[in-house]
């Protein structure tokens, strides 16, 4: 019996892995396979341990899951110890966060009155030298939340704000970069033609002569509440009502399936057009195990895979060891010390950053 069920894992395993490939906007039940993948992928090593124990030759099976397995198990869990900066390096810190508009909707009463002044200056003080904000909220008519001005200005930073809402008497919502270097172009990427805060934006960054392209990106949200999770979990017992909010949590993540997998492709068809070395993060409100993050993986490196340690999830909510927040980067660069800064817990996301190595090229190694 166990090891039928064990056989079971694994193959699940390896259909979870093709679903990967498969774009949901095509054939979004991949969408829920994927999403699926680190079940099979805890179990089987559970097995692993299981035939361990009792000295079986059936360890193999798992093994072999582990082996063929192993990239996605890196997704799920980092190991980076000792890392160290090389000397005289060009280094880059970015800081990534989803800020919540810092708080300001009071409900569904636009109002600058909650704006949390403590997380403004968490990020305004924070040593990085760019800041990539998502669901950035500014409002010009109010000076103590002019947050542009206390981020930026105070500080002596650049910046490039592309907003998706805005509101005279509100305020203006959008995605912002911020820079401590020069920033000599910019723009962005409309993923629809409606104005909305889901989208793209790239700035060039000078750094020592060289120039590093910065996206900052949010893509669709998975559009799923607190109140979802919890009338569902609820609603276990009632047939029924159990169905009803199951069905409406299907839909919600299969529009989101749908909808970011178009975004990733317009995402990666400017990316790959940079003509310089390129750093990509933001909130992608899709986990390691989806067409999204595999499509970036496949074309980028992710800094927490290559400089993080332990799960380093970074929804802040009811769900946990979620990791919807990443940073990318080409090749030419090196990330190190990548963080998720959970000290900073007033947004429903929690900010991350990594320090990058922009490595000499060729001909100045000579």
């Amino acid at each position: 019996m166990w090891l039928i069920l064990n056989i079971v894992v694994v193959f699940w395993m390896l259909i979870g892995v093709l679903c990967l490939q498969v774009p949901p906007s095509e054939f979004w039940p991949a969408g829920f396979v994927a999403f699926s993948l680190p079940v099979p992928l805890v179990l089987n090593f559970l097995f692993l341990i299981y035939w361990a124990l009792r000295r079986s030759w059936l360890l193999v099976l798992p093994f072999a899951g582990l082996i063929l397995g192993w990239t996605y198990y890196a997704r799920l869990f980092a190991i980076n110890l000792g890392q160290e900066i090389p000397k005289e390096a060009k280094t880059l810190q970015v800081l990534s966060f989803n800020t919540h508009i810092f708080n300001a909707y009071d409900g569904k009463q636009r109002t600058a009155s909650g704006v949390s002044e403590e997380m403004v200056d968490w990020i305004a003080t924070h040593p990085a030298d760019v800041f990539c904000l998502q669901e950035f909220y500014n409002n010009r008519n109010t000076g103590g939340y002019n947050t542009a001005k206390r981020i930026g200005v105070r500080h002596n930073k650049e910046m490039y704000f592309s907003i998706g809402e805005f509101g005279r008497k509100y305020g203006d919502i959008g995605i912002a970069i911020f820079s401590k270097h020069p920033i000599i172009d910019k723009g962005a990427i409309h993923f629809t033609k409606k104005e909305s805060i889901n989208r793209g934006v790239w700035a060039d960054i000078v750094l020592e002569g060289d120039t590093i392209r910065i996206y900052a990106v949010h893509l669709q949200s998975m559009s799923i509440r607190a109140a979802d999770i919890e009338n569902t979990y609820s609603a276990i017992g009632n047939e029924e009502s159990f169905k009803k909010e199951s069905r409406n949590l299907a839909r919600r993540l299969k529009r989101g399936f749908i909808a970011r997998a178009v975004q990733v492709e317009q995402l990666l068809e400017h990316v790959r057009k940079s003509p310089y070395p390129v750093i990509v993060c933001g909130d992608f409100n899709d986990i390691p195990f989806s067409y999204t993050y595999n499509q970036l993986a496949a074309e980028l490196q992710n800094s927490f895979v290559q400089a993080g340690n332990g799960i380093g999830s970074t929804y802040n909510g009811i769900l946990p060891f979620l990791r919807i927040d990443n940073q990318f980067h080409s090749e030419g660069l090196k990330a190190y010390n990548y963080e998720t800064h959970y000290e900073m817990g007033l947004s429903d996301h929690f900010p991350i950053s990594a320090t990058y190595v922009l490595e000499p090229k060729p001909e100045e190694e000579r």
